[in-house]
């Protein structure tokens, strides 16, 4: 059965004691971790590369049950500063080889924008030389997951580089990787003129990613004076109903990730998506 799981920052940053607590209380079954965004910590250098760090946080995890679906170390292949490109690069290599310590095969990212830090649509952002680009990248990061034997995890989106189903179809072929896995965030895949098409986008990548589609992140949302804005699942319009039934046709079993989720939103979603996955 799929299980729910959260996006760890949306809890809070926190000890990694009272971190793993809050993951327990909210009753969750899994997580995705972002280190620097979900725990304290003074030190210097990456967090990933503090080994007292990892060691405490993937004890308390241990202790309290928690799985780590996925790890997260999303980075923007195409930035403009290369400087810093190369450095979000090296932090993702890390992350891949230290994911089976905690447990999980999967590190995800998502594919960037000409707009930098602003992760937003740029008019280039569908171009040849933005895949190529994202392509090579990828392609210098692969052999760390190989040799790990870990998955680099991609999550297609709109406003990015890799923008469509079809798109991320080309570029994880061109990958050529048994070490290639995939996130489906509908929302992510959706924009003010393309809502009434949710069922063709779930479709289409529930098609191509049968064997591929690892993580699915749950949001939910509602168009308000034209704009699409996000909301908690189950407090929109996205057919959830719909999307459970075409997961289950998958031949992997994702987690679902509550990502955006906070506050009183994390108990109501939780309890809707439950329900769902009961029937």
């Amino acid at each position: 059965m799929m299980r729910i799981g959260i996006r760890g920052h949306d809890l809070g940053k926190n000890t990694p004691e009272k971190f793993a607590q809050s993951v327990v209380d909210a009753k969750l079954e899994s997580l995705q971790l972002v280190l620097p965004k979900a725990i304290e910590f003074s030190g210097e250098g990456p967090p990933i590369l503090n080994d007292d760090l990892t060691r405490e946080v993937k004890e308390q995890l241990d202790r309290h049950g928690v799985k780590v679906a996925m790890m997260g170390a999303y980075f923007n292949p195409i930035h403009s500063n290369k400087e810093l490109a190369l450095q979000t690069v090296e932090n993702f290599k890390n992350h891949l080889k230290k994911a089976k310590f905690f447990g999980t095969e999967l590190v995800g990212t998502e594919t960037g924008s000409y707009n930098d830090d602003e992760w937003t649509w740029h008019e280039d952002n569908d171009s040849e030389e933005a895949f190529q680009e994202v392509l090579r990248v990828f392609k210098e990061i692969l052999p760390v997951a190989e040799e790990a034997g870990v998955c680099l995890t991609i999550e297609p989106a709109y406003h990015h580089v890799i923008s469509t189903p079809a798109r991320l179809k080309r570029l994880v072929d061109e990958l050529n990787s048994p070490h290639v896995r995939v996130i489906f965030d509908l929302f992510n895949l959706l924009h003010k003129g393309n809502t009434h098409e949710q069922h063709t986008l779930t479709d289409e990548m529930v098609a191509l990613f049968s064997d591929q589609m690892m993580i699915v992140h749950a949001k939910d949302f509602v168009l308000e004076d034209g704009e699409l804005v996000q909301v908690a699942p189950g407090r929109g319009d996205m057919d959830y109903p719909y999307l459970i039934e075409k997961l289950r046709t998958l031949n992997t079993t994702p987690d679902i990730i509550l990502e955006g989720v906070v506050g009183e939103d994390i108990p109501f979603s939780r309890d809707f998506l439950a329900e769902l996955l009961k029937k």
